[in-house]
């Protein structure tokens, strides 16, 4: 469960009691988690530059929008693909303005990260961290290791157009979807974190996208298929042996593990026509069991992005018509609608979640 976590993470921050505490901690204390924010990206429109970050307070419903706007001065860029919080700092890839923005956990400017390619820059994509790393994939061909200490990048080569990344143990899974190419690909490269050199090449459904760590060293891999005649298609693999097995019944678009183990899916699909359905689905990742719907779209219409508190077992739906501002939907594990709150910006496509840990006296 360490990567997994993370993937979704949540920073770990101590106020100045909880630091006095852990030097002088002994057992009359006990420990507790609490979520203090929850930030989304919006990704906004291609080409708009109109890309946003929005901070939610879980506690009083409170919504913040324009956060990396109102820290900066300028805006976020265009076509923000992914942020993750590590520690004390947030890493927002944008990828339409190819760069990596660092900032601190109010969205203020550490540091921007610009990779040369052999002609532009690189386009970042998908993130995942580990052992004081920030991986990031580029579209162009290449993953990045960001060192968390001096942001100096690290780049190796693996399959054309990667997308999602996950780092389990010591070891690197990406996603080369070639989504350049009609056919699309069907690979995921494994590097290794040691060496940073890709030591396989697994196969498994056609266009991979996203790659989500769940329990036990599993990975699972969403292929979302030809967008006709090859539908969407989720893989398991045990990163122990590199197992890979197909799961049957669920096309799945976006993918999240939530506490106890449960996958919750959203499973976008379109008929000849190009009419829309979406169903929620979730996934019991010890049995192999489909749990069936737990929302529908009555509930949360247009489901674009998810992610679950790892914290709280929330589930956040990011909703979007592609035109008016976002909407993020908050559910409880069992698929009922706590809160749901306007993002201020186009596409939610990430949620991450700051989480501060408190000691008290028993």
């Amino acid at each position: 469960m360490k990567s997994f976590l993370k993937l979704v993470f949540s920073a770990v921050i101590l106020s100045v009691t909880a630091v006095s505490c852990f030097e002088d901690y002994d057992e009359s204390y006990s420990g507790e988690n609490i979520t203090k924010g929850v930030y989304v990206l919006n990704e906004g429109d291609w080409g708009a530059n109109n890309s946003e970050v929005t901070f939610y307070n879980p506690d009083n419903k409170e919504v913040v929008p324009n956060v990396f706007l109102n820290a900066n001065g300028k805006q976020l860029g265009d076509t923000a693909n992914d942020m993750l919080i590590y520690g004390s700092k947030m890493y927002i890839a944008v990828t339409g303005s190819s760069v990596i923005f660092v900032t601190d956990l109010k969205g203020k400017i550490i540091k921007e990260i610009k990779v040369a390619g052999s002609s532009a820059n690189l386009s970042p994509r998908k993130l995942d961290c580990e052992s004081n790393k920030v991986y990031v994939t580029f579209m162009e061909g290449y993953v990045g290791a960001i060192d968390t200490t001096d942001f100096s990048v690290e780049t190796v080569q693996v399959g054309p157009m990667p997308e999602g990344i996950a780092c389990v143990y010591g070891k690197i899974y990406v996603a080369n979807s070639d989504g350049y190419n009609p056919s699309y690909g069907n690979t995921l490269s494994v590097i290794d974190a040691k060496t940073f050199k890709v030591i396989k090449t697994l196969q498994v459904g056609v266009n991979p996208q996203q790659v989500c760590e769940a329990l036990n060293r599993v990975v699972y891999v969403v292929c979302n298929g030809n967008y006709a005649d090859i539908p969407a298609q989720l893989y398991r693999i045990d990163t122990n042996t590199d197992q890979i097995t197909a799961i049957p019944n669920l096309q799945p678009t976006e993918i999240t593990i939530g506490v106890g183990g449960v996958a919750y899916i959203i499973s976008s699909t379109y008929d000849s026509n190009w009419n829309q359905t979406i169903k929620y689905l979730a996934y019991d990742t010890y049995t192999g069991t489909v749990l069936g719907e737990f929302t529908n779209t009555n509930e949360v219409p247009n489901g674009y992005c998810i992610d679950s508190d790892p914290n709280t077992g929330k589930i956040y739906i990011g909703s979007s018509d592609y035109v008016s501002n976002g909407d993020v939907y908050v559910l409880s594990p069992e698929g009922d609608v706590l809160d749901v709150f306007d993002t201020g910006a186009i596409n939610p496509t990430k949620i991450c979640f700051m989480h501060e840990y408190k000691l008290e006296r028993q």
